[in-house]
């Protein structure tokens, strides 16, 4: 009876790990203490879920899935340094060194949603390397930084929304989201996901997590070694 129980639970483990949901289980509050050169201009805290945000490298564009969150500042805003969290399911687990692809779209004019088509219509992204930015482990999730290669510049006044995914291939390396921040900062962030006929932006009723930093450190570097460069 043991081996028939054994047998039917790994059947079943196995069948899950093989389909494609739109959330995984990465519950943990952060831990993450950031340094005292950070200047936080925007903060949303993990408290939830990982909702799916991946561009399928192996099943595209069947499962192509992407999360977007809004903020905007009363005063034009410049940032250096951006920070996310995420976390892995159906699959090894994580971290995962893939590349990353971040957007930066407008509103589309009704404040709850970025402009479409999806990608495309971004003003700005960044296609980030393997490598070209940190990730650790925060609890059961996952804490990743990009320092952006020039500064950033938000309009005051200008609602702006981030999509942030990750890409790699579902077999065998499973899925990847951005994890749920709770209360709802402006609007609740969106989703589109293909695959399960998620259309691109629907609401989710919650945000996701992420800062918008300013960090001098990272800016006195830049400029010390701009000077240094000068000089020769």
């Amino acid at each position: 009876m043991k081996l028939v129980t054994f047998v039917l639970i790994l059947a079943v483990a196995l069948s899950f790990a093989g389909q494609i949901t739109p959330f995984g289980l990465n519950t943990s509050a952060s831990t993450w203490q950031g340094s005292d050169a950070e200047d936080v201009l925007w903060s949303q805290l993990p408290t939830g879920n990982a909702m799916a945000s991946q561009y399928f490298d192996d099943m595209y564009p069947s499962y192509d899935s992407g999360v977007a969150d809004d903020f905007e500042f009363a005063a034009s805003t410049t940032i250096n340094k951006i920070r996310w969290w995420g976390g892995y399911w159906n699959g090894g687990g994580g971290p995962i060194d893939s590349p990353v692809e971040i957007y930066l779209y407008l509103d589309d004019g009704t404040g709850n949603a970025p402009t479409l088509p999806q990608h495309t219509s971004a003003v700005q992204s960044w296609m980030i390397s393997a490598g070209d930015y940190t990730e650790v482990a925060d609890g059961s999730n996952f804490v990743l930084e990009y320092e952006f290669p020039s500064w950033v510049v938000f309009d005051a006044g200008v609602k702006y929304w981030f999509e942030i995914r990750k890409a790699f291939p579902f077999d065998p390396l499973g899925q990847y989201g951005w994890i749920q921040s709770d209360p709802i900062s402006l609007s609740s962030c969106v989703q589109g996901f293909d695959g399960l006929g998620t259309v691109w932006w629907t609401a989710q009723g919650i945000d996701a997590a992420f800062e918008l930093i300013f960090d001098d450190a990272l800016a006195l570097e830049r400029s010390t070694w701009a000077g240094i460069k000068a000089n020769f």
